[in-house]
């Protein structure tokens, strides 16, 4: 049964992974902590914010923020605000313009530009970064994410693609065989390259509950704590790519 559960395909198939790992005698915080997560809910937290797989080359994280769609582009349009959650991050709101992404380790230029709505990023190498924007106001999923906020809330869609000959680029700096796995082999991603835009989604996600004065869960702090998703990765990949 386990065998045929995908994960990394939406927040309910990676609980329902999660559960088929369970022995009959664990409770769910013991679950969680086999996976080196915090606890249950740090569990449910990873689960919801986790990575979806779009296809072999592709990854996409979801973050709803409290904020408008101006407020949302502000950290994408001001350096000093890019520098918070994409440190040494480059690139000017001009399609065409020359871009440097450290976390992907590439340069490349801006290949597409929708103000307060859609910004991607074109490497040198083919692979690309694109941020999407969406109104989320009406959305009732994204009401039970921020809770006891009634403000905008805007949908940021990161999406990732490696080029078909993608591999984890060597040396990798203080990398384990676990940051380094990549269990779907030439042209997907590695571990740590996922575990790396989790946390930077979820940073954002925190800074723009800051800016909001809206409620931070403390569960979501799971998705800072790079050792616990480099660990959880390492497994929902090779679960996902049938390793």
């Amino acid at each position: 049964m386990a065998a045929d559960i995908v994960p990394l395909k939406g927040a309910i198939a990676n609980l329902n992974w999660f559960d088929a790992q369970r022995k009959h005698y664990e409770t769910p915080d013991q679950i969680a902590r086999r996976f080196r997560l915090p606890d249950d809910a740090g569990m449910r937290a990873f689960c919801q914010g986790a990575a979806s797989v779009l296809d072999r080359h592709t990854v996409q994280f979801v973050r709803r923020l409290p904020l408008t769609a101006d407020g949302a582009w502000s950290y994408l349009a001001e350096p000093e605000r890019v520098e918070q959650w994409l440190p040494g991050a480059r690139w000017s709101l001009e399609k065409g313009a020359g871009c440097s992404l450290p976390l992907a380790g590439t340069e490349g230029k801006v290949a597409d530009l929708e103000p307060r709505q859609r910004l991607k990023l074109e490497a040198d190498t083919g692979a690309w970064t694109q941020f999407e924007l969406h109104d989320a106001s009406g959305s009732a999923r994204a009401r039970r994410d921020i809770p006891n906020y009634q403000g905008p809330i805007t949908e940021i869609q990161l999406i990732d693609c490696l080029p078909p000959d993608a591999e984890v680029p060597q040396p990798l700096p203080d990398a384990t065989a676990e940051h380094v796995a990549q269990p779907g082999g030439v042209g997907t991603h590695w571990v740590s390259q996922v575990a790396d835009w989790h946390h930077a989604a979820t940073l954002l996600q925190k800074l723009a509950f800051a800016n909001s004065n809206a409620y931070w869960p403390p569960e979501l702090a799971v998705g800072l704590d790079h050792t616990a998703l480099i660990a959880a990765y390492a497994k929902l990949l090779a679960a996902y790519h049938g390793g």
